[in-house]
């Protein structure tokens, strides 16, 4: 073999081999289930019309306001199993798959309890139509299975079992994106389409079921269930936070601007939320990575390096676009009535992305228990939904160019802050100054 011959192949499996670590592994993945979840609302947007994909998407944000609040949990289960040696982790499987078994049944009861106060009520609520008040009720039946789900991922993740962590994401997209155009397209309309969201969570929870022991009893529910709500609170924090961060200037805009540019707002909003979810697998990857390098005396900026890399190379790629085809992003994304939206496409393309940084950082921070970083992008994100509310715009490209200022105020402050924690870390006084 050739010295250029042994060069190449050296470098193909230099290749391969970063290309089958997990984190990468799991952000692919991640991305492809995007791309489905776009699609998704790219095809209903067209088929329904806005009025019927208006309670589509409705629906959508319940589903994934449930789903965010489930994980937190997801996040504080990957952190427990991650901070355990591999031998001493089927104990807090065991004490988790209680848990799980607790909140399957409560989360099924309260359901029904909802379900049964509407009826004998006469109505469901405001949050769909009254011709169609059954659409939240086919959403709810797979709420108890998407509690289960947020745990096992936990599991999953803090584990890193890849296999098992793709195949869940990709298994829930692919029933959700082929069940809803199989339902439309047979002609079953919108219910056909909640149905196919609803068996899709189901589908991605059957991939994962059996990663838990099986708990015979309930024994110590109320000990392992406290230890993980307060594993949860920070990460839960972290949830609302996120959401404030990237859609509370919807409301603002509502409320400030006329409606046509409040819907401009909302159109960069979903930009916005793609962005982030792109890279949205990465902070679960970052937190096992950064709790297992912190328990075994490893270098946290290499377990953290990777997936700051993939996040630097998913930011340069989005930003060279908006910035060389904003019209073509646009009209791809939402259609050309959207179009004057380009005016904030950048600044808001630029928040997302200071954003998700933010939040990597704060998950870094929280992998090694250090919960001010939560306090700083909480305080942060409250002031900056502040200063959106009593500021005076002219027009929408206003009030996402001073989100964007916010934003980077934040991204500063917890770097510098992650900064000084990381020396002190690598200095030696990590157990004297940030004692748990």
């Amino acid at each position: 073999m050739s010295v250029s011959q042994s060069i190449t192949t050296k470098g193909l499996r230099s290749a391969c081999a970063i290309i089958a670590t997990p984190a990468v592994i799991i952000f692919l993945s991640s991305n492809l289930v995007n791309v489905g979840n776009l699609a998704f609302n790219m095809i209903f947007s067209r088929l329904m019309g806005p009025e019927l994909f208006g309670v589509l998407a409705l629906l959508l944000t319940i589903k994934l306001a449930f789903l965010g609040v489930t994980g937190a949990l997801q996040m504080a289960v990957s952190q427990m199993i991650a901070a355990q040696p591999v031998a001493q982790r089927r104990g807090v499987c065991l004490a988790v798959s209680s848990v799980n078994r607790a909140l399957f049944y409560g989360v099924a009861i309260l359901c029904l309890l909802f379900a049964v106060a509407m009826g004998v009520g006469g109505q469901f609520g405001n949050s769909v139509p009254p011709t169609d008040p059954h659409l939240l009720l086919i959403l709810m039946i797979a709420f108890p299975f998407g509690t289960a789900l947020s745990l096992l991922r936990g599991v999953a993740f803090g584990d890193l079992r890849t296999g098992r962590i793709v195949a869940s994401a990709n298994v829930e997209m692919a029933v959700r994106l082929v069940g809803g155009c199989l339902a439309w397209a047979l002609g079953f309309g919108i219910e056909g389409v909640v149905i196919a969201i609803s068996v899709s969570i189901v589908a991605g929870w059957g991939v994962l079921y059996n990663l838990l022991p099986v708990a015979k009893d309930f024994g110590g529910l109320s000990q392992h269930a406290k230890t993980l709500g307060m594993a949860a609170i920070p990460f839960a924090v972290l949830q609302l936070t996120q959401v404030v961060a990237l859609d509370g200037d919807i409301f603002i805009a509502r409320a400030l601007l006329p409606d046509d540019q409040g819907g401009f707002v909302a159109a960069l909003s979903l930009f916005q939320r793609i962005q982030f979810f792109a890279c949205f697998a990465l902070a679960s990857v970052l937190l096992p990575r950064v709790v297992g390098a912190a328990e075994s005396g490893e270098s946290i900026l290499a377990a953290a390096s990777p997936v700051f890399g993939l996040f630097a190379i998913v930011s340069v790629i989005v930003v060279a676009a908006v910035v060389a085809l904003p019209g073509v992003s646009i009209t791809l994304l939402l259609g050309q009535a959207y179009l004057p939206a380009v005016a904030g496409l950048l600044p808001a393309v630029i928040a997302a992305m200071v954003f998700t940084f933010s939040y990597l950082v704060v998950t870094l921070l929280l992998a090694l228990r250090d919960m001010i970083g939560i306090v700083l992008i909480a305080v942060g994100v409250g002031l900056q939904f502040g200063g959106l509310a009593w500021s005076d715009p002219s027009d929408f490209s206003d009030l996402v160019q001073l989100k964007a200022i916010c934003q980077i105020l934040i991204a500063v402050v917890l770097t510098v802050y992650a900064g000084v924690r990381l020396r002190f870390s690598y200095a030696g006084t990590h157990s004297r100054l940030f004692a748990n």
